[in-house]
């Protein structure tokens, strides 16, 4: 008995010791899951924080990467007398506090620039004589210490003006002279193809051309011409430029007819100018020996 009742404490003292033995490899065995469960976490914050950082990044390399201007369209117009060269902004040119500049970089490699302003949403230079030369146009913003650069295109001389022309007809010894002189032009003799003048019939509508001649000398043109009256107004002799164009209209013109002549220009790059309708006319009346003619100034605009 008292035997057995040795074996039964043995046993007892065994199971109390391989019980507390378990609650030890349990509570070892949680504390691991846990631990393994904060280096989860922690590798997994790590992933999103380095994954939030790196799409950050990326956002940054792609804001940088994007167009400087809400357009990469750029105009030219005249305003006021003056050339302007006009490029829409993004809306952070005024949030980012930006600045900018048109550049034309030129065949040597040399570059001029021209400061712009911000008006109205749109950036705004206006172009000195300089800028006209051939090159590579480009806008420069500026934000925050750092200057990006976006290429806009090609400009050549030609490519930036309205012609403001005046006309005179003019008779010298039996040939009939249609003389225009731009009186505000960038342009110069190599810049012109072709100059043209095109006359209709106003009572027909019949029409035809009459190619022009840019004139070696346009300012002692007009001395050699003398005219009958009345005639178109006589350009301002100081006020010309070094460009003229004549045409000769002679026997063209039907008495008794009313012509409406307009003229073009096409340049080395491709422009049209060209007057717009009733730009000057023309009417030949035989009365007493003379010749009755009339017109007005011509506009050309691209």
């Amino acid at each position: 008995m008292n035997k057995t009742h040795i074996a039964l404490g043995i046993c007892a003292g065994l199971l109390v010791v391989n019980t507390g033995f378990l609650f030890q490899i349990s509570n070892r065995q949680k504390a691991l899951e846990q631990q393994m469960a904060n280096m989860q976490n922690q590798v997994m914050d790590s992933i999103s924080v380095n994954t939030s950082s790196i799409t950050q990044r990326m956002e940054n390399i792609l804001d940088k990467q994007s167009s400087l201007l809400s357009s990469s369209n750029f105009s030219v117009q005249k305003q006021d007398g003056a050339i302007v060269l006009l490029a829409e902004a993004t809306p952070k040119a005024i949030t980012d506090g930006e600045m900018a500049e048109f550049r034309v970089k030129k065949a040597d490699g040399s570059v001029q620039s021209q400061k712009a302003t911000l008006e109205n949403g749109v950036w705004k230079a206006a172009m000195v004589t300089g800028l006209f030369d051939d090159g590579i146009l480009s806008i420069a913003i500026s934000s925050n210490g750092v200057t990006r650069q976006e290429e806009l295109g090609s400009v050549s001389t030609a490519q930036y003006s309205n012609i403001d022309a005046q006309s005179q007809w003019g008779q010298n010894s039996s040939t009939l002279y249609l003389l225009v002189y731009p009186s505000d032009s960038f342009y110069e003799a190599k810049d012109i193809v072709k100059a043209e003048a095109n006359v209709e019939n106003a009572n027909t509508g019949e029409c035809f051309t009459v190619p022009m001649s840019l004139m070696d000398n346009p300012d002692d043109a007009l001395e050699d011409v003398y005219t009958d009256e009345p005639m178109a107004p006589t350009p301002d002799v100081e006020n010309l430029q070094r460009l003229g164009f004549s045409a000769d209209f002679t026997n063209k013109f039907e008495e008794g007819t009313d012509y409406l002549i307009t003229f073009s220009v096409t340049t080395t790059d491709g422009t049209v100018l060209s007057g717009g309708e009733n730009s000057t006319s023309y009417r030949k009346e035989k009365a007493g020996g003379t010749t009755s003619l009339s017109g007005g100034s011509l506009t050309l605009q691209p």
